[in-house]
């Protein structure tokens, strides 16, 4: 009896019958998934009803399985990070002599590595202007350009969003080598058989995971490299 009344009282401190609000919290243990999610009485009660629904989605996700390494994405935004909030791992492969690399960040959803990987890097959607071209020829002043790097880390640049955008896709594109200057323009599109890999960092398992990032039959199969070996620097 001393226990159901102290129950009672703690109800009715909160201003809410235990009727209604054991309604309430039926409903919010029915979307967090039943009872394999615990969660505390009083902590949704300190959180807006939005909040509660942003830690619902959270929390009914399984962790994701590999099948001989490979990973199938079949929403790319559910894994897209959030690289200013987190930090960004350190790029664990070693520079390739016969690749270039250009950094992006793209759409969430996938759809422009979609259409890279169908038609390439189009000049026209460049934002810069030939300034030595790759060939060493001459072109006319106001040429639009596409640059790359023989450098990782300088491709490793170019992987941060602009301010207010919450996830994005940040890729590395292994491109065909061209020139030797460490950072190439390149005044043409460049096709998509110049395109040999796309690596992307996507939150794998709560982490963030450097891997390769193909289509295959229209879907995304991810495949995680191993982590970069610790070296003790920042």
């Amino acid at each position: 009896m001393k226990k159901f009344l102290g129950v009672f009282f703690v109800f009715l401190a909160l201003g809410v019958a235990p009727s209604v609000q054991a309604q309430k919290w039926q409903s919010v243990k029915k979307m967090l998934g039943g009872p394999k999610t615990k969660i505390s009485y009083f902590s949704v009660r300190s959180k807006t009803e939005a909040a509660v629904l942003r830690a619902a989605q959270r929390a009914v996700l399984a962790p994701v399985e590999t099948k001989n390494n490979e990973i199938l994405i079949s929403s790319l935004s559910q894994f897209a990070p959030e690289i200013k909030r987190y930090g960004r791992p350190p790029f664990p492969l070693a520079e390739n002599e016969n690749e270039m690399y250009r950094g992006m960040v793209l759409d969430a959803d996938g759809k422009d590595l979609r259409y890279i990987l169908q038609h390439g890097l189009e000049v026209s959607k460049s934002h810069y202007e030939n300034f030595a071209a790759y060939d060493g020829k001459e072109y006319p002043d106001g040429t639009l350009a596409i640059y790359a790097s023989h450098k990782v880390k300088i491709a490793e640049t170019f992987l941060y969003a602009k301010v207010g955008v919450e996830t994005y896709l940040p890729v590395i594109l292994h491109l065909k080598k061209l020139g030797w200057r460490s950072i190439v323009s390149v005044p043409h599109d460049i096709p998509p058989s110049w395109i040999y890999r796309v690596s992307a960092i996507l939150k794998i398992n709560g982490r963030l995971t450097w891997g390769e990032l193909k289509i295959r039959n229209n879907e995304f199969i991810f495949i995680p490299y191993p982590p970069a070996p610790q070296t003790g620097k920042e």
